[in-house]
């Protein structure tokens, strides 16, 4: 008798042990990098970012494990559990070699504007919404939730349409985004018209009613009316209530998709991209960006009350990451005496062009600089019988003469040796050898190709850009924390381990031991 109730208290445990969460939460904040979390740790209240450090699991050493730290690629690594190397998101524009033209990460000219207007798609075809994921080559955690359960609901949002897109993946239900006037869209690759209550919701709340008395705080006031009357609606992006307007879209979604309320598994991205304006406007140190994360705070604190509320924190399986952080001002680090300068990149092509002229002879020989990359004339090459090899090594090593370069990366070293833990590896795993350049540069730290004053940006391979939190929280997460090595990679097999479904098809990550055991 005693063993047969030992077995079924084993059994009724081991069920209980793989009882699965109702509903995958994907928090992503545009440029937050991994001081901030304790940088402003007083300043947050007990019930945002602090409850899911105290509540939840902290990887205090998550980092990226390529070059160049953006958005698009960030966001695309996070779900799909792999590289650029491998995702095929190189940049957030690049230069396609086939069109000679710069692509865009989520941009797909095939695909219409569906929007809150005349028969539900906009004629004139903006280019807001024709949007899709068809340049990401492998699939992301709600992909393989979808062919794990059909019947399973996958959406993203963001204030940016990349950001919406690539942690959704190719089968979402749907990805909605802000397009210049401040109003939801999505594209027709997704859906041929807006759901009802989107259309009701952002009428009874448009951007428009955001804009209200001012945003002010120690050393700083704007007025929101006369910022609404000088930018427009979508100037919200740029103001903490970015993320607010995108907060309360979340909650609405779930109340009005139900996500999580159901039979079953629910995934749901949410990515707030006014961090990263007001990064990129201001720089980590200013007073704005101080009570942007003030105000984030809240909004994350609202978003886990309501997760509590409509699908319970038993339910939910929550995780919080950064797709980059960004380096201080360069010029404010010059005035702390830190080396930092600014890269001047609008003649490069020109100067470097003329360097190979003297060498090989009359000709176009750069097509294109972008993403601290350079594009040869591959036809011009073969039609003078050069060597690639030998004219990507000149170009390198003329390249390190300049100054801001601290080092250079050929296409041929990187298709030919495999590098590990340097910043080499951090290159070429985010060099794609279809998609990316000849020569890859790495500028020195504290450097960047942006010369404005006040403002910075991100795109390194240093620990400023590729150091950023991760926290889990909610079904089945064990409150603790660990410094040990996490990448970015990771992320994806970690949350498909939690859930019982597949890795992402071109996943190169591990689970996190220390939050799956």
């Amino acid at each position: 008798m005693k063993k047969i109730l030992f077995i079924l208290c084993l059994t009724f445990f081991s069920a209980q042990s793989q009882e699965k969460p109702k509903l995958v939460v994907g928090i992503v904040v545009d440029q937050m990098r991994y001081d901030y979390v304790y940088r402003f740790w007083n300043k947050f209240s007990e019930t945002g970012i602090k409850r899911l450090v105290n509540e939840g699991f902290f990887c205090r050493n998550t980092r990226y494990s390529y070059m160049p730290t953006y958005t698009g690629p960030g966001h695309a690594s996070i779900f799909t559990g792999t590289t650029p190397s491998t995702h095929g998101i190189i940049g957030n524009n690049w230069y396609d070699k086939k069109s000679a033209k710069s692509v865009y990460c989520a941009g797909d000219g095939s695909a219409s504007t569906i929007c809150d207007c005349e028969n539900h798609i906009d004629v004139s075809n903006t280019k807001d919404g024709q949007m899709s994921p068809h340049r990401l080559l492998t699939t992301t955690i709600g992909d393989e939730l979808k062919l794990f359960n059909p019947n399973s609901k996958v959406i993203g949002i963001s204030l940016k349409d990349r950001g919406a897109i690539l942690p959704a993946g190719h089968s979402a239900n749907a990805a909605y985004w802000m397009n210049n006037d401040g109003e939801w869209i999505t594209s027709d690759y997704y859906m041929n018209a807006l759901p009802e209550w989107l259309i009701e919701y952002q009428r009874e709340k448009p951007s428009s009613s955001y804009f209200k008395g001012k945003w002010e705080a120690d050393g700083f006031s704007y007025d929101m009316d006369s910022l609404l009357a000088s930018k427009g609606p979508s100037a919200i992006k740029s103001t903490p209530f970015g993320n607010e307007i995108l907060k309360d879209l979340a909650i609405e979604i779930i109340k009005k998709e139900k996500l999580g309320q159901g039979t079953f598994l629910d995934m749901l991205s949410i990515s707030f991209s006014s961090t990263d304006y007001i990064g990129h406007q201001y720089g980590p140190h200013a007073e704005e960006l101080i009570d942007t994360y003030i105000k984030l705070d809240k909004d994350i604190s609202e978003l886990l009350t309501t997760l509590e509320k409509t699908v319970g924190k038993e339910n939910c399986l929550v995780f919080l990451t950064s797709d980059h952080g960004v380096v201080s001002v360069p010029n404010k680090l010059k005035e702390k005496k830190i080396p930092a300068g600014y890269f001047i990149a609008s003649r490069l092509k020109d100067k470097l062009n003329k360097v190979l002229i003297k060498k090989y002879g009359q000709g176009e020989w750069v097509l294109n600089y972008s993403n601290q990359q350079i594009f040869l004339n591959s036809e011009l090459i073969d039609a003078n019988n050069i060597s690639k090899k030998e004219i990507q090594q000149y170009c390198a090593e003329y390249l390190l003469e300049i100054d801001g370069v601290q080092n250079t990366y050929t296409a041929h070293q990187l298709h030919h040796y495999e590098y590990q833990n340097s910043f080499a590896s951090l290159i070429q795993k985010g060099f794609h050898q279809k998609y990316s350049g000849d020569v890859a540069i790495s500028l020195e730290s504290g450097w960047i190709e942006w010369n404005y004053p006040t403002g910075t940006t991100h795109g390194s391979c240093y620990s400023y850009d590729t150091h950023v939190p991760l926290l889990f929280w909610g079904k089945g997460i064990t409150k603790g924390f660990s410094d040990s090595p996490v990448f970015i990679e990771d992320i994806a097999p970690t949350v498909c381990t939690l859930i019982g479904i597949s890795f992402p098809n071109g996943c190169t990550g591990n689970p996190i031991i220390h939050v799956t055991e």
